[in-house]
């Protein structure tokens, strides 16, 4: 209940992706926010998209748009309910620095065991990967200036589109106000003068972030802040005595089938519950695998009294 009373707070005075979140208040819980029972949404006016209202809540478009499977993307009509994700579950990694989770294209920062810090992030298309691994925050910039490398120059020539060769510091610079260079040479966490491309994989592989949220989480981060850059499509994990599935779509150059999926998530599940599986019903899971809506999924009820590394068989 105090955390639940604390994460209302924290949403309370933020946006509903650019979160402060109490981290999970049991050792093997893995969910931040608040669980799919308590869901947020927003009324659509006349003259909204969704696209419009991921903006407005610098939430992520293909994520705004998974959670809204119903609701058309270019006029969801006035009146009509949207919801906003509020609840995440933790990637599987240590929870340190800074973790970029490719899938759902969402950041979390950890600055002390009691916080997490989650974004809605823009990454790089099939064509210009994101590189997945550790890495380092090498150096930070404000007011940034940048120099289109010779591909990207190429590039946009072939399209019938001139980059200049070099874009001064200011507002017109695509690499905005701030910039966050990692170890892996050429890859940058940057802000952006595009937010429609937030939540969608159109960079050259770098990783953009809404301006105001930049804005706030620059002054947070220093130099040689350990990143884990992850491609996980399936999260699995707690909240108290409820086990939740969260899934995205795969990334379109690491494909799953279906299969492959499952086995994967019961291996998650497996490894948040002591090593050993509870009975859980085939066909939640599966719905839960199957739909891939970004959103945590409640798939298993543990007895309040069971302990928390315990299995019901």
């Amino acid at each position: 209940m105090k955390r639940l009373i604390l994460t209302s707070l924290l949403l309370a005075s933020s946006t509903a992706s650019a979160m402060t979140l109490s981290a999970p208040d049991l050792p093997g819980d893995g969910l931040i926010g608040s669980p799919p029972e308590n869901p947020h949404y927003v009324i659509a006016k006349q003259e909204d998209t969704l696209i419009d209202i991921a903006v407005e809540h610098h939430l992520g478009q293909d994520h705004i748009v998974l959670a809204n499977p119903t609701v058309d993307r270019w006029l969801p009509g006035a009146g009509t309910q949207v919801r906003i994700p509020n609840g995440f579950v933790l990637p599987d990694a240590p929870r340190q620095g800074v973790i970029i989770n490719l899938p759902e294209m969402r950041l979390y920062y950890f600055p002390d065991a009691q916080k997490v810090i989650t974004y809605s992030i823009g990454i790089g298309r099939v064509d210009w990967k994101t590189p997945m691994g550790k890495t380092r925050i090498q150096d930070k910039q404000a007011n940034p200036s940048w120099t289109p490398p010779a591909s990207i120059i190429a590039e946009h020539l072939a399209d019938g589109d001139k980059l200049d060769p070099y874009y001064p510091p200011g507002p017109d610079n695509p690499l905005g106000l701030f910039a966050f260079k990692l170890g892996i040479p050429g890859y940058l966490i940057h802000s952006t003068n595009k937010v429609n491309g937030v939540g969608m994989r159109v960079s050259h592989g770098c990783i953009r972030m809404y301006p105001l949220d930049i804005e706030k989480f620059f002054p947070m981060i220093k130099v040689g802040t350990e990143v884990n850059i992850v491609n996980q499509s399936v999260k699995v994990g707690w909240y108290h005595n409820t086990l939740y599935v969260e899934v995205y779509p795969e990334m379109e150059e690491t494909p799953a089938s279906f299969e492959d999926r499952l086995h994967h998530a019961l291996e998650l599940i497996a490894k948040v519950n002591g090593g050993k599986m509870p009975v859980i019903k085939a066909s939640v899971l599966r719905d839960a695998i199957g739909q891939a809506r970004g959103l945590p999924v409640p798939i298993y009820h543990r007895p309040a009294t069971t302990p928390a590394t315990a299995t019901t068989n």
